[in-house]
C-alpha cells in the first residue's frame, strides 16, 4: 500500500495548493510588468488577521471575505502608487509595505492567535469536496481560466506584456504605464486577499505569523510558467504545471518520513532552478525575435 498513489492523496494536494495558486497568479500580474512584489505573503497576512478579527468583532459573515479581498487590493493599490508616484523602485517599495502590514497584523492580532467565531460558510468553501474536488479547487480553476483569458484575449494583458518588455517602447506606443503598473499590484493585492479567504478557512485561524513563508514557493511555479506551453513567457497553463510539480514532489517528501528540512531544501532548489530556467528561455525568446 502505497499512500502517494491514492485518490484521496490527490484531492489534499490540490486543496493545499488552492491558497499557493491564487498567490502564484497574483505574482503573474507582477512579474510580467517587470516588477517585484514582497509583500504578498505580507498582505496575505493582514487580510487573515483583518478577517479573523471582523469575524470576532460580529461583522456578518458575508461581508468578511469581500473586506478580506478589498482589503488586499487596497494594500496592492497602495505598493502601485509607492512605486509609480514616489518613484520608489518596487523591491523597497513593496519590501516597506510588507514591513507595516506586518506591524499592523500584530498589533490587530495582539501577537496571538485569532479563531473566535469564524464564518462556517468559510470553512466548508477551504476544507469542503464535491466528488473529492475541494470547493475552492473549483474556484481555483474559475480564477486560472478567467486570468488566461485577461492575459491573452483582452487589450489589458496585451498592455501588460508590453510594459513588461520595455516600459519606454510601450509609452510611445501610446500605453498608460503607469496605470497599467498600478492596476497589476491591485491585481496582485486582491489575489492575495482571495488567498487569505481560502487559508483562513482552511486553518480555522488567523495570527500575524501565518502565511508570509508562501511568498517564494509561489513566485516558484510563476518563473516555472516560463519553461512550459510558451516557453520564455510567463503564462497560466505553464504556471498550473509548475505548482503540481512543486506539490507532489514536496507530498512525496512528507509521505516518504524526511523531516521538514527536506521540505525547505527542495522549495531551495527548486527556486534556483526555476529563476535559472527563466533567465535562459527568456534570452532565447528574445534572441529569435
Amino acid at each position: 500500500y502505497n499512500p502517494f498513489f491514492t485518490v484521496q492523496n490527490f484531492s489534499n494536494i490540490l486543496i493545499n495548493q488552492a491558497v499557493m495558486g491564487c498567490l502564484a497568479l497574483g505574482g503573474m500580474f507582477i512579474l510580467i510588468v517587470d516588477e517585484f512584489d514582497l509583500s504578498l505573503g505580507y498582505i496575505l497576512c493582514f487580510s487573515m488577521v483583518l478577517g479573523a478579527l471582523l469575524a470576532e468583532k460580529g461583522v456578518p459573515a458575508m461581508l468578511v471575505p469581500v473586506i478580506m479581498a478589498a482589503a488586499g487590493a487596497a494594500c496592492g493599490l497602495l505598493n502601485g502608487l509607492i512605486t509609480t508616484k514616489l518613484g520608489i523602485s518596487s523591491f523597497i517599495g513593496t519590501l516597506s509595505v510588507g514591513l507595516m502590514l506586518s506591524g499592523i497584523s500584530q498589533a490587530l492580532s495582539g501577537g496571538g492567535i485569532l479563531n473566535t467565531n469564524i464564518p462556517s460558510g468559510m470553512i466548508t468553501f477551504a476544507r469542503g469536496k464535491l466528488f473529492q474536488i475541494g470547493y475552492c479547487v473549483i474556484f481555483l480553476a474559475v480564477l486560472c481560466l478567467l486570468v488566461w483569458y485577461i492575459l491573452n484575449f483582452t487589450s489589458f494583458g496585451r498592455q501588460l506584456y508590453a510594459v513588461g518588455s520595455s516600459k519606454r517602447t510601450a509609452l510611445f506606443a501610446g500605453i498608460k504605464v503607469q496605470k497599467v503598473r498600478i492596476l497589476a499590484f491591485t491585481a496582485a493585492g486582491f489575489f492575495c486577499g482571495i488567498a487569505a479567504v481560502i487559508l483562513l478557512g482552511q486553518l480555522g485561524a488567523a495570527s500575524s505569523a501565518y502565511g508570509t513563508s508562501l511568498l517564494l514557493p509561489a513566485y516558484s511555479v510563476v518563473f516555472l510558467s516560463k519553461a512550459a506551453f510558451t516557453p520564455g513567457k510567463i503564462n497560466v497553463p505553464g504556471m498550473i504545471l509548475g505548482m503540481l510539480l512543486c506539490a507532489l514532489g514536496e507530498n512525496g517528501i512528507e509521505i516518504s518520513g524526511v523531516s521538514t528540512w527536506g521540505s525547505y531544501i527542495f522549495q531551495g532548489v527548486i527556486l534556483i532552478l526555476s529563476i535559472w530556467i527563466s533567465a535562459v528561455l527568456t534570452e532565447r525568446a528574445e534572441r529569435a525575435k
